[in-house]
């Protein structure tokens, strides 16, 4: 499983208030529901082990490019699979993957396709489908690694994902950038980092994110596959994060993040911004519940993500926030 993990700063816990739609740290924002309780979206694993918060980071929603339709997983007689809603509202339809447990997704960009993650066991493997038929399932992977969180390139021609390789010294897994080229089926592999995100306006930029070797905290970096070069973007002393999602403009990325617990309110996950050369993060979400899988609208003028809000027990829905750059 691929994790993020951060050091606890506070033991204690606390009650949370899931109930509330927005807390006055979000004023100005306006929130749009698009699930609800009974459907039974999944959310992410999150652990707490020794003062050390970890969770799956890969994104459990995806947006399609025309921005009408927004995919979830959710289950239903103890299987997970893909379902889709119409953005405008409705009832949700089930995508027939005919899979125990499907992780994350993602649309092509010509929006016929989605590509998702299943677990079988302990084993990872990356799958197509087609976006509104279903039923015919391709196989992309299928080695003894964990691979998950498949993207399309903007072009379509090549698939980015991750792939865990399990090391035996360290008893924890390696995480590496990995395409496969749609038509050859010719394998490459980059660097090290997971959850990857491709630049809307510059096919050979890949945001990626990687654990801290010492702390453990998630980091964000950018690489350019034609160089190689690798630049640090984003990294906070006792901050992890994970899952980043680049604006339709290129220049700006939204990502999941550790906000630090308080005397008033325990740690949780949060949604923030920062631009692609590193200046000016922006925390965006503050409520108490967690705040994950950032997507941008295809217009970027909203961010849709998974989140623990306006309900009674901290159940998790598909929600979306208007977004207005200062």
């Amino acid at each position: 499983m691929i994790t993020n993990k951060v050091k606890k700063v506070v033991k204690k816990e606390k009650t949370v208030n899931y109930r509330d739609i927005s807390v006055p740290e979000e004023g100005g924002i306006k929130f749009t529901k698009f699930t609800e309780e009974y459907e039974n979206v999944m959310g992410p694993s999150i652990a707490s082990y020794e003062g050390v918060i970890s969770w799956y980071t890969p994104s459990l929603i995806a947006i399609s490019p025309d921005g009408d339709q927004v995919a979830y997983t959710a289950k239903k007689d103890n299987k997970t699979n893909i379902y889709i809603k119409n953005t405008k509202g409705g009832r949700s339809t089930i995508q027939r993957t005919f899979r125990d447990q499907v992780l994350d997704m993602s649309f092509s960009g010509d929006g016929k396709y989605i590509i998702f993650t299943e677990k079988v066991n302990e084993d990872y493997d990356i799958l197509q489908i087609n976006s509104t038929q279903g039923a015919a399932i391709q196989q992309i992977s299928a080695t003894s690694y964990r691979e998950s969180s498949p993207i399309y390139s903007p072009s379509g021609d090549y698939i980015f994902y991750t792939q865990g390789e399990y090391s035996s010294a360290t008893q924890s897994y390696n995480y590496y950038l990995w395409s496969i080229e749609r038509k050859s089926y010719l394998k490459t592999q980059y660097s090290a980092g997971f959850n990857p995100a491709i630049s809307p306006k510059d096919k050979n930029l890949v945001i990626v994110c990687r654990n801290n070797k010492e702390s453990g905290r998630g980091e964000i970096y950018s690489i350019n596959l034609d160089s190689g070069q690798e630049t640090l973007i984003l990294s906070r002393p006792e901050m992890g994060f994970s899952s980043p999602s680049i604006h339709p403009n290129g220049k700006i990325i939204a990502v999941v993040g550790t906000t630090l617990g308080t005397t008033k309110r325990k740690e949780n996950l949060d949604i923030y911004t920062i631009n692609t050369d590193g200046t000016d993060l922006t925390q965006l979400t503050f409520h108490p519940g967690h705040d994950v899988s950032p997507v941008w609208g295809p217009d970027g003028k909203e961010i849709y993500f998974s989140c623990q809000r306006g309900n009674e027990n901290g159940s998790w829905d598909i929600w979306k926030m208007d977004y207005k750059r200062n």
